[in-house]
């Protein structure tokens, strides 16, 4: 290269070297880059009233820290909530401001109750769940009150934001107070035996629709004499097939408007319900779901009955089971679950017919295809359960 090259270089050379490139993960970069697609007035909002140490709710934040002596961990997804909130805020800036001065509250409640010496049992109890990281996660309602629930699945506390304004700081001390009493009082176990209930061989004599015959009694005005009225029993349906065949099936011949649609974690809880057991080799296993409780119960059974493994000093169990989050939604949604052996002393095959009998014979599921390490099922009925 030329000298008079290289002497008109040098000053660029050197701004460049002096100003590098900050060394971020790749996630890191994303959140920057989804971080830039906001409205103006949302990341202004955001700059001075969330990540500005000196902000209100940086300052609870860190207080609760150093009362509870755990990590807390605070991230809301900026996107999802302005979308879902910003509608009924004209002034986004405002939206912030209303979100960050309810974590606020939210954090100066917790503080409170943690201090107070006569809340023992409340404080014992929180410190057991939270289990060494505080986790507090924000999501929009379709309701038109907020709410506070505890997840079990994210070891954290649901702030859920009405589908309106957010209340007044007055009101979110209260409201606070009393939930959070509420979530951390200890959970009763049910008592499953109920003497009133017949069993289930017991009851097995009686025919489906003895309960149906009697549809009215009358009193003849006449001779006082009590008359029943018998109406045709309805049909027994007997088999999966009749069952389809009496089902109504709707049909779609319009597609929709997106904005009268709910959100993913809602429209999911409706049936048909979609599952898939992938077996990818004898020691990873994974289950796509469109129904996030139907994964969290069988991350829970697994959990429960896993074995351990007592060659290593930790005990851990032979099997690592883990939920993945859904990237669609607000809150706490999943479509995936893995199983994976890891076990290098003693090589553990990861069997799918223990799900297998689960997704089918307690679930209902029914078998759509099958193929080499892979099946498909679909549920048409919906679950009632809300446990999950």
């Amino acid at each position: 290269m030329p000298r008079t090259w290289r002497r008109w270089l040098a000053p660029l050379v050197q701004v460049v070297d002096t100003a590098p490139l900050p060394d971020l993960s790749a996630e890191a970069w994303q959140g920057l880059l989804i971080m830039s697609r906001l409205p103006t007035k949302v990341q202004v909002g955001i700059r001075d009233s969330w990540d500005n140490t000196d902000a209100p709710v940086q300052k609870a934040i860190a207080n609760l820290k150093w009362v509870v002596g755990v990590r807390l961990t605070v991230d809301p997804e900026w996107p999802l909530l302005v979308s879902e909130l910003g509608p009924f805020y004209p002034d986004k800036t405002i939206l912030v401001v209303s979100i960050a001065a309810t974590v606020e509250a939210c954090c100066t409640t917790l503080t409170t109750l943690c201090e107070d010496e006569d809340n023992e049992e409340w404080q014992d109890q929180f410190l057991k769940r939270a289990n060494g990281h505080v986790r507090i996660f924000l999501e929009a309602s379709k309701r038109r009150e907020m709410g506070l629930t505890w997840s079990d699945q994210q070891k954290g506390l649901i702030i859920s934001f009405p589908a309106s304004a957010i209340p007044s700081p007055s009101y979110m001390s209260s409201f606070f107070t009393g939930s959070l009493r509420k979530v951390f009082q200890e959970k009763e176990t049910p008592n499953l035996t109920n003497t009133n209930t017949p069993s289930l061989s017991s009851s097995s004599n009686v025919e489906p629709t003895a309960t149906d015959d009697w549809a009215d009694v009358t009193v003849d005005n006449k001779t006082g004499t009590a008359a029943v009225i018998e109406l045709p029993q309805r049909p027994i349906i007997t088999s999966f097939t009749q069952q389809q065949q009496h089902q109504q099936t709707p049909t779609f011949d319009v597609i929709p408007d997106i904005g009268i649609l709910p959100r993913p974690e809602e429209l999911l809880l409706r049936p048909p319900y979609h599952l898939t057991i992938r077996e990818v080799n004898s020691s990873f296993t994974e289950v796509l779901c469109s129904h996030s409780p139907t994964l969290q119960f069988l991350s829970d059974y697994l959990k429960k009955w896993a074995r351990t493994n007592y060659n290593l000093s930790n005990r851990p169990p032979l099997t690592e089971i883990k939920l993945h989050q859904s990237a669609f939604g607000l809150g706490v949604v999943y479509d995936r679950l893995t199983i994976t052996s890891e076990a290098r002393y003693t090589p553990q095959h990861v069997s799918p017919t223990l799900l297998l009998a689960i997704i089918e014979g307690v679930l209902g599921y029914k078998s759509v295809s099958s193929e080499t390490r892979s099946w498909t099922f679909r549920k048409d009925v919906e679950f009632k359960n809300r446990g999950y």
